[in-house]
């Protein structure tokens, strides 16, 4: 079925667009969050270390990427604390508002409420909002084996927290929407349920996200095919060849970023320990 997709370039071209807004998006969040905690990067910067700490999720293990943000802040003058705070609220506040998206799309999605399977899946995702409160904490202690530092984590302000969830919740719906147009680009049949698209794409990167293969290769795809037709977005003969092509898709819009980065500033995310440029943006 892959052999005979055929392929409306124009849309794969728009989904991609608004992927790579999606990424401005992030990267800009990411500089208020660091701001509200008291720390700054320029625009240059903050892009080139999103970018290139991106890169890192294509090494085996989920925390990689949150390692090298850290890291990579932290050169360009970001004392580690702030530097691995914003890594750390960023990441939760992106899981927290990734379920909460894919939650409450998904049961909106009729044929998920009608089986027994997607009442499961609602209830999960249901069940992980509730226990964010008590598996969060963890991941101050993932920071400190990655750093290597005894790390004090500063309060966290409302501000912070705010800025951190309007970023990463408009930033799922805007992925939703990119992978909605790709649907429309790959399978026949005209466009697909935007609803049952944003939460099979949220639910199925989330699925990846803490899969210890790289990128989340596999589990990502599987859970994509398995969560197709009870979203009723596609069957499973379409997701399946869905899966491959936003797999292709993800890792060009996911790598080439990174490996511009590294080409036109790579000399700059290797500098040493610089003092803090003051305790907000310029």
């Amino acid at each position: 079925m892959l052999a005979r997709a055929d392929l409306r370039w124009e849309l794969v071209g728009l989904s991609a667009l608004v992927v790579l807004a999606t990424y401005a998006l992030l990267v800009e969040g990411w500089r208020q969050l660091l701001a509200a905690l008291g720390g700054a990067l320029g625009h240059a910067d903050a892009a080139r270390v999103w970018f290139v700490s991106n890169l890192a999720r294509y090494m085996p293990g989920w925390f990689w990427s949150l390692g090298a943000m850290t890291e990579l802040a932290r050169r360009r003058g970001v004392p580690v604390t702030l530097s691995t705070s914003s890594a750390v609220v960023i990441t939760i506040v992106n899981v927290f508002t990734g379920l909460a998206v894919a939650t409450a799309f998904a049961a909106t999605t009729p044929t998920l409420l009608d089986s027994a399977r997607g009442r499961v899946v609602i209830a999960v995702g249901a069940i992980a909002l509730l226990a964010m409160p008590v598996l969060a904490p963890r991941l101050v202690g993932v920071a400190r084996r990655i750093t290597g530092r005894e790390l004090a984590i500063p309060r966290v302000g409302v501000r912070a927290v705010v800025v951190a969830a309007v970023t990463t919740a408009l930033a799922w719906l805007a992925y939703g929407v990119a992978f909605w147009i790709l649907t429309a680009a790959v399978l026949p049949g005209g466009w697909r349920d935007l609803p049952g698209c944003i939460a099979l794409y949220t639910l199925s990167y989330l699925f990846g996200l803490f899969n210890p293969a790289p990128a989340g290769i596999g589990a990502a795809e599987g859970a994509m095919v398995l969560l197709a037709p009870q979203l009723g977005v596609a069957t499973s003969a379409e997701a399946a060849v869905l899966a491959v092509v936003v797999r292709v898709w993800r890792t060009v819009l996911e790598i080439l970023p990174g490996l511009v980065a590294l080409a036109l500033g790579g000399s700059r995310l290797e500098g040493t320990d610089q003092p803090s440029r003051g305790s907000r943006i310029p």
